[in-house]
């Protein structure tokens, strides 16, 4: 069974059979695929099964591919046909308790904390944004930073990487168990959102794999995540969160490697040039879907996201605890003052960067030839891998040894 669990990543065919369900989740709902008779579906199997006919050597890739779009078919026709207006189910006693739990600890940070430095702060735990007001809103979507007050894989991912420390130490089986205990409370305090559910199926699946001593590759990663969110509902396609989720992640795992070594050659960066690093990949992966759905994008956006996301832990964590030791005398004070003062160093910022309206690029939303930016954005990843495959097309490499060009 480990044997499996080190391989199964190195499979061509769960690569096929990823991108087959994210094909056909586009497709149908594009097209509102709800059936097997659909001119579309009859022309791609066509397609493929000549595909087949001519290169047999790719006969597991295109099965997997025919698999795979007949699976999320199978989705995208239950998602279509489900009314889930009518639906109403009763809430059950671990929702309920959730729910309770959530709401306790956010009354308490709310009696400790100023009203506006509160809201933040409960979003950024959270997620729970509906409570900051119009202001604020809409200066962080201003200066870009809308995303640090839904709960994202950048939350998630510095609850993992606490719980790796300390529980770490004592086994790296410990270090798994209580990585993915954490990961899973969190997903129930901030609910399933689509976002979330992405960071947490990864940051699983990336766990798993080291703790069998394996490393997946980041473009294998992502799409074997992708198709597994969207067999649970492929109508994911059409949630922002989902779509900023996966490009943020995308641009620190692809863009991010060639970008530092553009920068800094064979040498690991800075902890500080390592997170500029980080947010320029990140904002170039998701400046098409941004101009596509907002229309607009703030230069100094970067700078923002420059001077927030280095102390989002410790504001996080100082909230966190600001709420757990309201009444306790001395420490509720200690906490509360500093959770009150870098919530609202944040404020203050969003609100400086946000008053710079000048530095605002806008252009007509829902303009689908923004997305033409990719092919510049991603000339580095591209180049890399038609390199990669001339190379390997010349004898240079063997795909047997250099199956993950990423790595």
């Amino acid at each position: 069974m480990l044997k499996i669990g080190k391989n199964l990543h190195q499979s061509w065919g769960v690569v096929a059979l990823s991108v087959g369900i994210i094909l056909g989740a586009i497709l149908g709902i594009i097209f509102r695929i709800n059936y097997f008779g659909s001119p579309i579906w009859i022309v791609l199997v066509v397609l493929i099964f000549v595909f087949m006919y001519f290169r047999p050597n790719y006969l597991t890739v295109g099965l997997c591919l025919i698999v795979g779009m007949v699976l999320v078919f199978f989705r995208v026709a239950m998602v279509l046909s489900n009314d889930t207006g009518t639906q109403n189910q009763e809430m059950s006693g671990t929702e309920s308790l959730v729910i309770s739990a959530r709401d306790f600890l956010a009354e308490r940070i709310e009696n400790q904390l100023p009203e506006r430095e509160a809201k933040l702060g409960m979003s950024y735990l959270l997620g729970m944004k509906s409570g900051l007001d119009k202001k604020l809103s809409e200066d962080l979507k201003t200066v870009g930073l809308t995303h640090i007050v839904v709960a994202s894989g950048a939350h998630l991912s510095i609850l993992v990487e606490i719980a790796r420390k300390i529980f770490g130490r004592l086994s790296r089986f410990s270090g798994l168990l209580f990585s993915v205990l954490f990961i899973l409370f969190f997903m129930c305090m901030v609910g399933w959102t689509p976002s979330i559910l992405r960071a947490g199926v990864m940051a699983i699946l990336t766990l798993t794999s080291w703790y069998v001593g394996r490393k997946i590759a980041p473009l294998r990663l992502i799409l074997i995540v992708m198709a597994f969110t969207l067999m649970l509902n492929p109508m994911f396609l059409t949630s922002l969160g989902w779509l900023l989720s996966f490009a943020s992640y995308a641009g620190i795992m692809l863009l991010g490697p060639s970008i530092s070594k553009f920068f800094h050659g064979d040498k690991k960066p800075g902890f500080i040039a390592s997170v500029i690093l980080t947010t320029i990949a990140a904002t170039l992966m998701t400046l098409p879907i941004t101009l596509y759905y907002f229309g607009q994008v703030s230069i100094i956006s970067l700078v923002a996201n420059l001077v927030i996301l280095p102390t989002l832990p410790y504001a996080m964590g100082l909230t966190f605890f600001a709420g757990i030791f309201a009444g306790v005398p001395a420490v509720e004070m200690v906490f509360s003052f500093l959770a009150e003062k870098i919530l609202s160093f944040h404020i203050a910022t969003v609100e400086f960067f946000g008053s710079m309206e000048q530095f605002l690029i806008k252009i007509e939303p829902y303009n689908p030839w923004v997305f033409l930016l990719y092919l510049i954005i991603l000339a580095p990843f591209l180049y890399k891998f038609f390199r990669w495959t001339i190379d390997r097309k010349n004898g240079k490499i063997k795909i047997s040894k250099n199956i993950n060009f990423l790595e």
